[in-house]
């Protein structure tokens, strides 16, 4: 078994979902990216049996119940430690040591915390819902392997409230209400807004990590009792797998740090 290997492996075990990226590189080498994330040994062991090379990423938010801080060369030290002046001191928690910066990781709160890109500051990402890190001991493109810092906390630490505040104002959205939700489900929907619906519905469950096979399922059935007339079942397919391919496009192209 790899050092690579090991490490998914003794990630999920506590309860961390990983996925496999391409050899030093930070592109998912599954399907469907960071939506294929588990704490499955069975599945872990497939992927790396096949390529023990592959590099380690951790999927952030709900799934792992954490929070990235990416803080990016000097510029993103100096930014933090403006942070910090301001607002009061981080507390110590698990870092890693990327390849050009490191890695605050920090527990996921009740409220939603979505990725940003030097938004609480310059050179300072935030990996949340949606989002992945690679971890040690991956390599990064530059050549350099990622490492647990030594001097950091062995224990991942909740983020003070400052830090939760600026994460969290990158968050803001219009939410569908609940009672929009009831009625879709409940009362359904007639021809002409069909295809609207199967896709609204797959955008919320895959937005919020439902596997996509999984959520290809629960919409087929939906589209059974509630549509009138259901769709196609093919037709159902194809929305759900056109979405599934948007929403990991989306979290390529902005989950992934350091």
């Amino acid at each position: 078994m790899s050092r690579l290997h090991r490490a998914a492996r003794a990630l999920a075990a506590r309860n961390m979902c990983v996925f496999p990226c391409i050899e030093r590189g930070k592109t998912p080498a599954t399907a469907h990216g960071v939506l294929d994330a588990t704490t499955d040994a069975t599945a872990i062991d497939q992927w790396w049996h096949a390529n023990a090379s592959l590099n380690v990423a951790v999927a952030t938010g709900r799934p792992s119940g954490i929070f990235v801080v990416d803080v990016d060369g000097d510029g993103g030290e100096a930014a933090l430690r403006a942070l910090e002046v301001m607002n009061g001191t981080l507390p110590a928690t698990v870092e890693t040591i990327t390849g050009n910066g490191r890695h605050l990781w920090f527990k996921m709160p009740d409220t939603e915390v979505r990725n940003s890109a030097s938004k609480i500051g310059p050179k300072i990402d935030v990996r949340g819902d949606g989002g992945y890190v690679l971890s040690p001991p991956s390599m990064h493109p530059s050549g350099r392997r990622y490492a647990w810092s030594v001097d950091s906390a062995s224990a991942i630490a909740a983020a003070p409230d400052w830090l939760l505040a600026k994460a969290t104002a990158c968050s803001n959205g219009t939410a569908t209400p609940p009672s929009e939700w009831r009625r879709l489900v409940t009362d359904g929907v007639a021809e002409g807004a069909r295809n609207d619906s199967v896709s609204k519905l797959t955008g919320h469950l895959l937005r919020r990590y439902v596997d996509p096979r999984v959520t290809l399922e629960l919409v087929r059935t939906w589209n059974a009792a509630r549509c009138r007339p259901p769709l196609a079942d093919a037709e159902v397919e194809a929305i759900v797998q056109s979405i599934a391919g948007l929403e990991l496009k989306r979290r390529t192209e902005a989950g992934h740090g350091g």
